[in-house]
């Protein structure tokens, strides 16, 4: 019955990293999957702004940036979590490197160079 357990468990790991594989995509992939992920979040502070809601600060498209919440996902929530993963499935290292990757790319660019280039093509 333990054992059984602990592979539930490694299931719900794998499933939380395949929600989450958007930055582990090549970085023009997750580029896209960045712009369709924040205007989920901005749409969804704009509807809490229209009903009276509080804001929820990542959904505030007057004070948060696309970019700047990719670089503070990676570093702050989906980077210390992959670690972990990585820790206990090691083979699954060569696609947290690719997520590094592209944090790094994501310092070469803003909010204007982002929508230039992906236009309404993502």
């Amino acid at each position: 019955e333990e054992r059984k357990l602990d592979r539930q468990f490694e299931m719900e790991i794998i499933i939380k990293c395949a929600d989450t594989s958007n930055v582990l995509k090549p970085f023009i992939v997750a580029k896209k999957w960045a712009m369709r992920v924040t205007d989920e979040f901005f749409l969804q502070g704009d509807k809490e702004k229209e009903s009276g809601m509080p804001l929820t600060p990542m959904c505030d498209r007057t004070s948060q940036g696309r970019v700047a919440l990719q670089k503070g996902f990676v570093d702050f929530v989906i980077g210390p979590y992959y670690k972990l993963v990585a820790a206990a499935f090691p083979s699954l290292n060569p696609a947290f490197a690719l997520m590094w990757d592209n944090r790094e790319a994501w310092n070469e660019y803003d909010d204007g160079m982002l929508a230039d280039e992906l236009g309404n093509e993502y």
